[in-house]
């Protein structure tokens, strides 16, 4: 299926959130206003996750931006992500979206998706091409100026794919502004899985 280097931005909060922090509608629109087409679509059920999960992969958009928050367990372990009616398992997100990101890539704004299953686990299931998260807690603000600067640099010059030695790229520029570290998890052209972090490793207040 041809695809269009667009963004579906699918987002999900919780209820009292949902009027100041939508991170995603933000870089959605500010995408707009600068020319590149994007779609948006918020949500709060797993049973809405599905349906534009599918409609996504039938869409002509090549990228896909999770934003929602991350859960943990009684450990601190990154576990999966939280909808606004409740939790579900990094496996879980994984076998919803394997279906319908074939030769496409998917990003997260998450707190500590990095750290959780689901990179690994929807790269094993599908053919998804890569797979972008922070590693830590990240506040909504620094998110969405992440993302936002990620994109404009990822599509300045009306640029039609992303590379993977692009996205390191200009992840690392991105994540310096932040002062966060993100992971990419990547399909080589032997279908081998790789993963690098990418960022600062010492906060400027922790030096």
């Amino acid at each position: 299926m041809s695809t269009e280097p667009t963004v579906c931005f699918i987002e999900s909060l919780g209820f009292l959130e949902e009027q100041t922090h939508k991170e995603g509608e933000i870089i959605s629109r500010t995408l707009q206003l600068s020319g590149k087409s994007s779609a948006y679509a918020y949500i709060r059920t797993e049973e809405e996750l599905r349906a534009v999960a599918k409609e996504f992969g039938e869409s002509d958009h090549r990228y896909l931006h999770l934003s929602c928050h991350g859960t943990v367990n009684a450990k601190g372990r990154a576990t999966g992500f939280h909808l606004t009616t409740g939790p579900i398992a990094s496996d879980d997100m994984a076998e919803i979206l394997a279906p319908h990101v074939e030769n496409r890539r998917v990003f997260l704004s998450s707190c500590l998706a990095a750290r959780s299953t689901f990179a690994q686990s929807l790269l094993s299931q599908s053919k998804c091409l890569s797979v972008l998260a922070p590693m830590n807690s990240i506040k909504f603000d620094d998110a969405a100026v992440f993302w936002t600067a990620f994109y404009h640099l990822m599509f300045k010059g009306g640029k039609r794919s992303m590379a993977v030695r692009r996205i390191k790229k200009n992840v690392g520029i991105c994540a310096s502004l932040v002062q966060e570290r993100f992971r990419l998890y990547y399909r080589c052209d032997d279908d081998t899985i790789e993963k690098v972090t990418i960022g600062p490793f010492t906060r400027p207040d922790a030096a």
